[in-house]
């Protein structure tokens, strides 16, 4: 295996573990979650505030934010669950552009 697909295949592991059905949380809303963290279509409040800024700018996430998550949700377990899902969906989607960028690159001519 090269490192691309090592890395493809590590890619496609958290997408998958996102979506499983071992979590605290429902799978479609980890998938909701980390959809809207990587642009994607609006959620449920209060999940889609701290999915949407996270994606945006992860800095500016405040502590109620994450109160009003972990309220909704329970319990700390769930309402981490929900921030994960959030932060593995905006990493993804910029390795998603990264790597597009780079096949761009690599495909160029000299």
């Amino acid at each position: 295996m090269s490192t691309d697909d090592s890395h493809r295949g590590r890619a496609e592991t958290l997408r998958a573990a996102i979506a499983g059905h071992t979590g605290i949380t429902e799978a479609a809303l980890r998938t909701a979650v980390a959809a809207r963290a990587a642009g994607g279509p609006p959620v449920a409040e209060p999940y889609d505030e701290l999915a949407r800024r996270i994606g945006e700018a992860s800095y500016r996430v405040t502590d109620a934010e994450v109160d009003a998550v972990r309220q909704v949700t329970g319990s700390d377990k769930a309402a981490f669950e929900v921030v994960m899902s959030a932060c593995v969906g905006a990493g993804l989607a910029r390795w998603d552009a990264a790597a597009r960028a780079i096949a761009e690159a690599t495909d160029a001519p000299a």
